[in-house]
Protein backbone atom coordinates (compact mmCIF):
# COMPACT_ATOMS: atom_id res chain seq x y z
CA UNK A 1 0.00 0.00 0.00
CA UNK A 2 1.42 3.33 -1.28
CA UNK A 3 0.23 6.42 1.11
CA UNK A 4 1.18 9.75 0.31
CA UNK A 5 3.00 12.35 1.84
CA UNK A 6 2.39 16.08 1.94
CA UNK A 7 4.78 18.43 3.59
CA UNK A 8 3.64 21.58 4.29
CA UNK A 9 6.51 24.66 5.35
CA UNK A 10 5.82 26.15 8.24
CA UNK A 11 4.50 30.05 7.18
CA UNK A 12 1.92 27.91 4.89
CA UNK A 13 0.45 25.80 7.58
CA UNK A 14 -0.93 28.90 9.81
CA UNK A 15 -2.36 30.47 6.00
CA UNK A 16 -3.94 27.05 5.27
CA UNK A 17 -5.32 26.50 8.29
CA UNK A 18 -7.69 29.56 8.57
CA UNK A 19 -10.27 30.37 5.67
CA UNK A 20 -9.79 34.16 4.57
CA UNK A 21 -12.50 36.48 5.84
CA UNK A 22 -14.26 36.34 2.57
CA UNK A 23 -14.94 32.59 2.99
CA UNK A 24 -16.12 32.99 6.23
CA UNK A 25 -18.24 36.07 5.36
CA UNK A 26 -19.85 33.24 2.19
CA UNK A 27 -20.14 30.79 4.22
CA UNK A 28 -22.29 32.87 7.04
CA UNK A 29 -24.15 33.91 4.04
CA UNK A 30 -25.08 30.17 2.62
CA UNK A 31 -25.59 29.01 6.57
CA UNK A 32 -28.26 31.97 6.56
CA UNK A 33 -29.99 30.85 3.24
CA UNK A 34 -29.98 27.41 3.45
CA UNK A 35 -31.52 28.20 7.11
CA UNK A 36 -34.13 30.18 5.24
CA UNK A 37 -34.72 27.77 2.27
CA UNK A 38 -35.09 24.93 5.16
CA UNK A 39 -38.32 27.24 6.93
CA UNK A 40 -39.55 27.86 3.81
CA UNK A 41 -39.72 23.97 3.04
CA UNK A 42 -41.66 23.67 6.62
CA UNK A 43 -44.10 26.44 5.92
CA UNK A 44 -44.23 24.61 2.16
CA UNK A 45 -45.11 21.51 4.25
CA UNK A 46 -47.47 22.69 6.67
CA UNK A 47 -49.02 24.35 4.13
CA UNK A 48 -50.08 21.30 2.07
CA UNK A 49 -50.59 18.99 4.65
CA UNK A 50 -53.05 21.89 5.86
CA UNK A 51 -54.72 22.01 2.97
CA UNK A 52 -55.31 18.32 2.37
CA UNK A 53 -56.59 17.84 5.71
CA UNK A 54 -59.30 20.43 5.54
CA UNK A 55 -60.15 18.21 2.07
CA UNK A 56 -60.87 15.44 3.80
CA UNK A 57 -62.73 17.10 6.65
CA UNK A 58 -65.37 18.70 4.30
CA UNK A 59 -65.32 15.53 2.47
CA UNK A 60 -66.37 13.55 5.55
CA UNK A 61 -68.57 16.31 6.41
CA UNK A 62 -70.06 16.34 3.16
CA UNK A 63 -70.37 12.30 3.12
CA UNK A 64 -72.21 13.14 6.61
CA UNK A 65 -74.58 15.77 5.60
CA UNK A 66 -75.09 12.81 2.72
CA UNK A 67 -76.06 10.55 4.84
CA UNK A 68 -78.26 12.13 7.13
CA UNK A 69 -80.47 13.65 4.08
CA UNK A 70 -80.61 9.64 2.87
CA UNK A 71 -82.41 9.25 6.64
CA UNK A 72 -84.68 12.00 6.80
CA UNK A 73 -85.96 11.28 3.44
CA UNK A 74 -86.08 7.79 3.94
Amino acid sequence: MQTRIRIIKRGEAASTSSPSTNQVEKTAQQSERETANTVKSWIAEWEVRNRAIKAAALSLLGSLEGASNLHTIS
